[in-house]
């Protein structure tokens, strides 16, 4: 049998070059000779069918690696278990017996992807022919899952490869037992020679610029870009768009019902979301922040893990929301741009702990073992950048709005009086405010004078919406569990 007819139409339909390879693999990846060659076997990528209650799902992993489904529950909230043959077999029926090709959205599975694999100048995955893998640049794989799930808490380098690693590490030679694996201790020094080749942490910059790492814009933020610079696109157009993901329209809806907008009414779909309380741009803005954050999964918990990142975005966006109505009208920022810059000012720290786990590590635990020291500090310190300049080099790269971009780079700087920096001072003040209620990294609960005095609104102004935020928190969180699940 050739190359799966599934795979090779979702290639082209793609426009990915790959090409493909003979090789000495079974149907998961796993070696049957004693050499593959050039291909390092990390490089290899191996799927899995998971189900539970709510559907199927693929688990890439690389064949170096075991999967940890506990840790894959605990991020995905869901309690999935391994598949039986019979539950996807008819799915894969173009391809050998037991061949599953890793690509899980050209079969119609929600993927969930391990973050090491994005790593890689050259990812193999298997063809759907056995003894054969198609192989493509990491970029390209990447581009292919962008509406993937990303981790790298969930798989493990296998136990077989871990006592291989402690005889490779206590020798002085290249010489092992003889009980050894040969194909380990090929698999091991490649392990060994990544890491001594491995950048330091002062080349994040380097490393985020060639996007070697990084997934691309999701195809539904995409979508929506290409809708804003529509100028005959309307409401009809962005909530047909919306309702093609379930989850996103649920969120708006549910957004649109809140006590914030004081509706009445019931909300039964997008477009009444759209014409009757939140209107066209805002509800823009709300999915384009949410569709652009969603492949970044890092860390549920700590200071800055996914939970904490999700709670101070939702409040910061609806705070700077509130605060930009009160700000005289022929001065007020776009209600919806305010909106999405609170939603995603922090985003350099999803980029972080997706793209950078091991900087990311070190920073969540600086962070916690001081917790007074300006978290900007820690930055500069532990990794030469800070979340303020990786958020906005992936803005910029994406061709966000400028707004958003400004805001990413400016939103530690209270004197700043470039462009837009009336947006930069409403994140500021909602960070702050934030700050007294234990969410975000602001530096102080302290509200600039200059800031105030700039947007023309006064403490007792601002103290009123932040406590009419508080007094919703149970919309909020609602909000914040969706989106971190």
């Amino acid at each position: 049998m050739s190359t799966s007819i599934t795979v090779r139409r979702y290639l082209d339909t793609q426009d990915v070059p790959y090409s493909v390879i003979s090789s000495p693999v079974d149907p998961q990846g796993r070696r049957k000779g004693d050499d593959l060659g050039d291909i390092p076997a990390s490089c290899v990528a191996r799927a899995m069918i998971l189900k539970d209650v709510s559907g199927s799902v693929m688990a890439v992993i690389p064949v170096t690696h075991s999967l940890n489904l506990d840790a894959l529950n605990r991020q995905l909230h869901r309690k999935l278990r391994p598949a039986d043959v019979d539950d996807y077999q008819s799915v894969f029926a173009d391809c050998s017996p037991g061949v599953l090709p890793a690509l899980g959205e050209a079969y119609g599975f929600e993927t969930v992807i391990d973050d090491s694999l994005l790593n890689q100048d050259f990812v193999y995955v298997a063809s759907g022919n056995d003894g054969e893998l198609i192989r493509m640049t990491g970029q390209d794989f990447q581009a292919l899952h962008s509406n993937a799930w990303y981790g790298n808490v969930f798989s493990q380098i296998s136990e077989r490869l871990k006592q291989v690693s402690r005889q490779y590490t206590a020798s002085e030679s290249n010489t092992l037992d003889s009980d050894t694996d040969a194909e380990s201790v090929q698999e091991l020094r490649e392990q060994v020679a990544s890491k001594e080749n491995k950048p330091s942490v002062t080349s994040i910059r380097q490393r985020i610029e060639r996007l070697t790492n990084l997934p691309g814009m999701p195809s539904l933020a995409q979508k929506i870009m290409q809708l804003n610079a529509n100028p005959y696109a309307h409401a009809d157009d962005l909530a047909k768009l919306v309702e093609k993901d379930p989850s996103l329209a649920a969120q708006i809806i549910r957004y649109a019902q809140s006590p914030f907008y004081g509706y009445q009414g019931k909300i039964a779909s997008i477009r009444q979301a759209i014409s009757r309380v939140l209107g066209y741009d805002m509800v823009m803005n709300i999915a384009l922040g949410v569709a652009a954050a969603r492949p970044f999964k890092i860390q549920l918990d700590g200071p800055i893990g996914l939970n904490a990142f999700w709670r101070h975005a939702t409040y910061s966006a609806t705070v700077t929301q509130s605060l930009c109505g009160l700000i005289p009208r022929q001065h007020r920022p776009q209600p919806g741009t305010a909106y999405l810059a609170g939603l995603l000012h922090n985003f350099g720290f999803l980029v972080l702990g997706h793209s950078f786990p091991e900087e990311f590590t070190k920073l969540h635990n600086a962070i916690i073992k001081e917790p007074e020291t300006p978290i900007i500090e820690l930055e500069q310190r532990i990794l030469g950048v800070t979340h303020t300049e990786i958020g906005a080099w992936l803005m910029e790269t994406w061709s966000m709005p400028s707004e958003i971009i400004t805001v990413q780079k400016q939103h530690h700087n209270p004197d700043y009086k470039g462009a837009h920096a009336n947006y930069v001072q409403l994140v500021i003040l909602a960070d702050r405010l934030l700050k007294g209620h234990d969410m975000g990294d602001a530096a102080s609960e302290e509200l600039p004078a200059n800031i105030l005095d700039s947007l023309n609104l006064s403490e007792e102004d601002i103290t009123k919406v932040l406590d009419r935020t508080i007094e919703n928190h149970e919309d909020l969180d609602s909000m914040v569990r969706q989106l971190v699940a």
